[in-house]
């Protein structure tokens, strides 16, 4: 007796109805609106990324169109009857599956025309779903122009594809567009779980949230992830199964590399690059990481939300410590350096030297900070606050605060700076935050007012609107805008 064939998780558990589909509510909704209210479309255009079940749902759509235990379109399709079976196998003579890859020139077109008007053997309808429909060369979308704005009545067309702006806009107006989203990480650690207690298998969610980051949003990439880690655990699958597997980094290098950064520790930064190299992992993905930790970062420094960072408990708690120990423009900053590195990473040669320049750069980065900083303490003292711009903290303390000079217009007039101001302050260097490299002394907010009016301010608020090296570029022509 011949052996079962395995079957991978993919196709094992593809959704069979509507309500299987994991994330695109917004797609079935109106599909099963359609189909109840009989306001049936002949051309529908399903657009969405690799493996976020396009190709599932026009099965679904077909089977609800065709499937034999009811006598018109159903919302929930049997999956007994012989086309619902058959048009899951892929065999039904009614429901064609095109490749638009392999079959893209003008006479497959022409041989569609020709047997479109044929009625259906057995259901309602004759579907054709063409699949990569972009690829599709520019004779054979003329040729199919006609035939998809006046199809017959009894035929459907569903195209599918993950490049939507290769499709003319005479193909997209003849038909109704479907966005297909990536699904959130929430929803697929939801999906993994359910396959995991159909599979009789345990996994940490720590490894399923891994997996889910990997998968980025792709249905049938954590499928096929996690396939992969069933065969190569034992037991339970751990965080660091699905590390090892899959060559990311561990959560605690990246908390490392975000200490070394606070620290402005240029030689941890570079041992940690060098493990990651060691260990061989991929740089481009170690970058990629990198960015996406540091806007979990930023998101939680600027909102309390936990459904925009989508991290288990414990690794949360983590990211909250460190990002109340970054200024705002700081994390800022950071994302658009490790942003601005990604573009183009992938074709650069010297790949960890690039990284290293980047880590370098940043900590040594003190005027630049100093500059976003100010930026922040001066649009607060806009607004009526008490504080003035940030003074290092590895300066010299002075043993005793200096003089205040007198708040009279007549003194005032006489110290006005002929170029950009400096706002001096007037109590000792004293309070200093605690989670903060930087001192922030008081000003009084008469005195303040009084700078903000002061032409050289006005400058220099304008010079900081842009990046730091358009400041740089700015204040070679201008005069150099220190940092004290």
């Amino acid at each position: 007796m011949a052996e079962k064939q395995y079957q991978v998780l993919a196709r094992k558990w593809r959704p069979q109805q509507f309500d299987d589909v994991v994330g695109q509510d917004h797609i079935t909704r109106t599909l099963r609106n359609a189909i109840a209210s009989g306001r049936i479309h002949h051309a529908f255009l399903f657009i969405g990324s690799r493996g976020i079940g396009k190709t599932t749902t026009a099965r679904i759509l077909a089977k609800a169109l065709n499937c034999l235990s009811y006598e018109t379109p159903t919302v929930t399709p049997c999956g007994t009857c012989e086309n619902c079976r058959s048009i899951s196998e892929g065999s039904n003579i009614d429901v064609i599956e095109i490749d638009g890859a392999s079959n893209n020139g003008v006479d497959d077109v022409r041989d569609i025309r020709d047997h479109i008007r044929m009625v259906p053997t057995s259901g309602r309808y004759k579907i054709y779903i063409i699949d990569e429909v972009h690829q599709l060369s520019s004779g054979a979308f003329n040729a199919l122009l006609k035939t998809l704005e006046e199809p017959p009545s009894h035929a459907i067309f569903i195209l599918a594809t993950t490049e939507a702006h290769k499709i003319p806009a005479t193909i997209i107006s003849r038909c109704q567009r479907y966005d297909f989203r990536r699904v959130p990480a929430r929803q697929l650690m939801g999906l993994l779980r359910k396959v995991l207690d159909q599979e009789g298998r345990h996994a940490s969610d720590e490894a399923l949230y891994a997996i889910a980051r990997a998968a980025e949003g792709g249905v049938r990439d954590a499928e096929s992830i996690l396939d992969e880690l069933i065969t190569y655990c034992e037991g339970e699958i751990a965080c660091q199964d699905v590390f090892d597997v899959l060559g990311l980094v561990d959560w605690h290098l990246l908390h490392n590399l975000c200490d070394a950064i606070l620290d402005k520790d240029v030689g941890r930064m570079l041992v940690i690059v060098e493990e990651v190299v060691a260990a061989g992992k991929d740089l481009s993905q170690f970058v990629q990481e990198i960015l996406r930790y540091f806007r979990n970062l930023l998101v939680s420094k600027t909102v309390q939300d936990a459904d925009l960072i989508h991290l288990p408990e414990e690794e949360l708690e983590e990211v909250r410590g460190r990002a109340r120990r970054f200024t705002l423009t700081g994390l800022i900053r950071l994302v658009e350096q490790f942003a601005e590195l990604t573009s183009g990473f992938d074709s650069q040669i010297a790949q960890r030297i690039a990284l290293e320049a980047l880590l370098i750069r940043i900590s040594k980065a003190g005027v630049e900070i100093s500059v976003d900083t100010v930026l922040e303490k001066i649009l607060t003292l806009e607004q009526g606050g008490t504080v003035a711009p940030p003074i290092s903290a590895q300066e010299e303390r002075p043993s005793k605060p200096p003089d205040p000079p007198r708040a009279g217009p007549a003194n005032r007039a006489r110290a006005a700076p002929a170029g950009p101001a400096r706002i001096v302050s007037d109590t000792p260097r004293a309070a200093a935050n605690p989670e903060s490299s930087l001192y922030y002394p008081t000003v009084n907010p008469e005195d303040a007012r009084t700078v903000m009016q002061d032409p050289g301010v006005a400058e220099l608020l304008e010079a900081f609107k842009g990046r730091i090296a358009d400041i740089r570029r700015s204040t070679a022509t201008t005069g150099n805008v220190e940092s004290k």
